[in-house]
């Protein structure tokens, strides 16, 4: 039985679809996008026109054996999440895939998402599909991060790490808000481009499917580049499925989406019409600030030989982290060198992490420490409690992250391995604006302490100043001038 023949039988998905409704009429788009999947045969002239639309590609030049990889792009409640818990669930007990294994493999349906809430979601979509009295039957175990069915098949939940997947073959693998992934820091995958590349060898054996989903957003990384390669490409085996939210979910208010568009044009056009975000591009690519990380370095201990500085990232505590750099400049090569990098995760007692900082810069000889104008004059004033000047920063934070960006491509900053700082700094989103330069800053709900304090560190440390101590004293710190 193959998957459309499925939905429309009440013993098995037809009433996860139909739901309170009488008919399955508002995921008529659905169901033909699903027959494009699947390879099953799509004839009505208003269909044909429906995938001409939302894959730019010839109907009569689709590969009748259907795609193995398909990324559906598809604006904010257009039912994207409720039709990839369907697919997982025809593909988990209704397949037939599990018998390709070997004895003793364990055959796997996976879904993987930035956030481990976002993963629940399809996960519980995905269970809820199995919920007729037939299919509810197959179920052998149930816990909270998945399910097995009596056939032998595990579907299970991860949070944006596929590293554990090598021990296990895969059915198939959906990944929900594939163009989110290296914006949340519960996720240990930096980017959707990594991700992928993990997971496609699991499928081999099965030649199982892996379905994407996502809105879209900045125009990089995996999901873009096979937008740009795939989308309207006759001879691809990658679908491209690219639609608005009210091409596939005719129940939304036309008059409700208009409105979050007035609301704000660039983040409603991105998420309901699905287009992509061009007033937002990446940084840099993760590659370029990963070869600035020295491996195994986590900290370089204070050496009096050196001339050191400090940048300091302050908050007011609840909500923000704050971060302390520790940077110097090798006379010998002229790198930028950070030697020490301290996070503080809120919430926390401001004037107290001011303290803990200050213990950290006397440790490698310092009086004083730059840092951002936040919060006005408590941070001087908690600092200056603690025995250190605190001087504000000239520049601002996207400032300093224009600055740091051509040390970065050039590899002349020496970054500790942290992969926390790594992921702040590859996330970074540029934003365009008219009439002056670039902003730089982190994805909204995001967080970049780490990021903003190495920034800052090396641009202190990238020039000659006469520092005067708090006590009095005072010293010519001289270092290579750019």
């Amino acid at each position: 039985m193959n998957i459309v023949e499925s939905i429309k039988d009440r013993n098995l998905f037809k009433p996860y679809l139909q739901g309170h409704s009488q008919d399955l009429s508002s995921w008529h788009n659905w169901v033909i996008c699903l027959r494009v999947i699947y390879g099953l045969p799509v004839v009505k002239p208003h269909n044909l026109e429906l995938i001409r639309r939302c894959t730019g590609r010839d109907p009569a030049k689709l590969p009748p054996e259907g795609f193995l990889t398909v990324l559906l792009l598809v604006g904010r409640r257009g039912g994207k999440s409720k039709i990839s818990g369907l697919i997982g669930a025809y593909e988990s007990s209704l397949s037939g895939k599990e018998r390709l294994l070997s004895p003793g493999e364990i055959p796997m349906v996976t879904i993987t998402s930035p956030t481990r809430a976002q993963s629940t979601i399809i996960k519980s979509y995905c269970r809820a599909a199995l919920g007729s009295p037939m299919l509810e039957a197959e179920i052998d175990d149930d816990v909270k991060q998945g399910f097995k069915l009596n056939n032998g098949v595990t579907v299970r939940i991860m949070t944006g790490d596929f590293r554990s997947v090598r021990g296990f073959t895969q059915l198939m693998v959906i990944v929900d808000e594939l163009c989110f992934f290296g914006y949340t820091e519960e996720s240990r995958v930096r980017s959707d481009t990594e991700l992928i590349r993990s997971i496609k060898p699991a499928l081999l054996t099965t030649k199982g499917r892996l379905v994407c989903v996502s809105t879209k957003y900045a125009p990089k990384g995996w999901a873009h580049s096979q937008w740009k390669r795939h989308f309207g490409n006759d001879q691809s085996r990658t679908l491209v499925w690219d639609a608005a939210s009210i091409v596939m979910n005719p129940t939304l208010s036309q008059e409700d989406i208009a409105a979050e568009i007035e609301d704000d044009p660039t983040a409603g056009r991105a998420e309901y019409l699905n287009l992509w975000r061009e007033d937002i591009v990446g940084y840099l690519p993760i590659e370029v600030v990963q070869a600035c990380v020295v491996p195994g370095r986590k900290e370089l201990l204070a050496d009096k030989s050196r001339i050191y500085y400090g940048f300091a990232d302050l908050s007011g505590g609840r909500f923000d982290d704050a971060a302390l750099a520790i940077s110097f400049k090798n006379p010998d090569n002229k790198k930028m060198v950070i030697s020490c990098l301290r996070r503080y995760k809120s919430p926390f007692n401001p004037h107290l992490v001011c303290g803990q900082m200050a213990d950290v810069i006397r440790a490698y000889g310092l009086h004083e420490v730059s840092g951002d104008r936040y919060a006005g004059d408590f941070v001087t004033q908690s600092f200056k409690a603690n025995g250190i000047l605190y001087r504000p920063a000239e520049k601002t934070k996207s400032e300093l992250y224009l600055d740091i960006l051509g040390r970065l491509c050039s590899q002349q900053v020496e970054l500790l391995d942290d992969p926390v700082l790594v992921n702040q700094f590859a996330s970074l989103e540029r934003r365009c604006r008219a009439g002056g330069r670039d902003i730089v800053d982190h994805p909204v709900g995001q967080k970049d302490d780490l990021a903003n304090a190495v920034s800052g560190a090396v641009d202190v440390a990238s020039k000659r100043k006469l520092r005067a101590g708090v006590f009095g004293r005072s010293r010519l710190q001289s270092i290579y001038n750019d």
